[in-house]
């Protein structure tokens, strides 16, 4: 599993493996080191095939995953929640691709009928460390801290489902 040690962030020291929401600017930054060649992580991230198995937190199941993956590629993905049955459609827009090192895109859920709800921009930077990657996920800006934390509450747990998908 994950491996914590300390870094040190903007003059402070923090768990590498750190997850936190700063309410005043709704940025989230996620910090997690994963148990697999950084080659291996920028796969799980960027083909849908392998994608749609981990992608999610626990509870929800990835029913569809479509992604174009280029610069102004589309990605969509629809979660089924398997305790209500409930579809969530997120989606967005490759911003940034940088292999196997950065990911930037566009992130904004959708209603039933098509509806986007508030856009933020999410950028992955994939850390090298020989047998093991550290990710380091930054999230903004959010409408709200509320929304803020229940997408860290969504990512700690995809973080897990993707570790777990690693770890097979």
């Amino acid at each position: 599993m994950s491996n914590h040690q300390s870094e040190a962030v903007a003059g402070k020291k923090r768990p590498v493996d750190d997850i936190t929401s700063d309410p005043s600017f709704q940025t989230l930054q996620i910090s997690r080191r994963f148990p697999a060649p950084r080659d291996r992580v920028f796969k799980a991230l960027s083909q849908p095939e392998i994608f749609q198995l981990w992608w999610g937190p626990k509870g929800c199941h990835c029913t569809v995953c479509e992604i174009d993956f280029k610069v102004g590629g589309k990605w969509l993905t629809i979660l089924e929640n398997t305790q209500d049955c409930q579809n969530h459609i997120v989606g967005g827009e490759y911003r940034e691709i940088l292999p196997p090192e950065r990911l930037v895109f566009s992130w904004a859920w959708r209603s039933p009928d098509g509806n986007l709800g508030h856009e933020t921009e999410v950028s992955i930077q994939l850390h090298d460390e020989g047998d093991k990657t550290l990710l380091v996920l930054i999230q903004k800006v959010f409408e709200d801290a509320a929304s803020c934390d229940k997408h860290r509450q969504g990512w700690e747990s995809s973080c897990d489902c993707l570790d777990l998908y690693l770890t097979e």
